[in-house]
């Protein structure tokens, strides 16, 4: 590769970066909102338990309860069949009600936690939810607490696919900027591979 063409190559991305982030630095900084439902064991349909607003430009979001106080009943119901344990949850993108994402945990971890629990949702490239992850305070059971809390305590986490895309064009321009890959080791030397990785987060079980 001549140095000409690595040089357009190199302004390519380098101007492909640039309308990136200058169109996520002029998005308007418009708000989505999704309604959050859950369900008991002992409750033969969803009830409103309340809405994430997601600030778009930001990629941002926060929870907004509005479901009044859980009976005793709720969280002190004898549950007899492994079945009946889970906890449900699912959000709907209130634009499009059709456009439904569930998740579910075990009643025996809401109760341990307090109420106290945390939604993470990832975003697609129009920020918007395509998945989220449900979790517990505590991931150990302890069948024989009773929550001090009637209300929940809920924190909101967003991860961007863009994030991903972005990254991955920044080894390219490393490449392109150093003149291509590095070269082979001579035979009878040592080659050495590193593995980055993230540790995945403990299943709520």
């Amino acid at each position: 590769m001549t140095n000409l063409t690595r040089g357009v190559l190199v302004l390519t991305l380098f101007f492909g970066f640039l309308n990136i982030f200058l169109a996520l630095g002029h998005e308007e900084n418009s708000e989505h909102k999704y309604t959050v439902y859950h369900k008991f064991p002992h409750h033969t349909e969803y009830s409103k338990r309340g809405e994430i607003l997601l600030t778009t430009s930001r990629a941002t979001a926060k929870y907004i309860g509005n479901e009044p106080e859980l009976s005793i009943e709720d969280l002190d119901h004898d549950y007899n069949s492994r079945k009946s344990k889970l906890y449900l949850v699912k959000i709907v993108d209130n634009e499009n009600p059709n456009h439904v994402t569930k998740s579910f945990t075990y009643l025996c971890l809401l109760k341990s936690s307090n109420l106290e629990d945390e939604i993470i949702i990832h975003l697609d490239k129009n920020n918007r939810i395509f998945q989220f992850d449900y979790y517990t305070s505590s991931d150990q059971c302890n069948k024989t607490i009773v929550p001090q809390s009637r209300e929940f305590k809920t924190t909101v986490q967003t991860i961007k696919a863009i994030d991903g895309v972005v990254w991955y064009f920044i080894p390219i321009a490393i490449l392109l900027l150093t003149g291509g890959a590095a070269e082979e080791p001579q035979q009878g030397g040592q080659q050495q591979q590193q593995r980055g990785g993230q540790a995945a987060r403990p299943a709520r079980q």
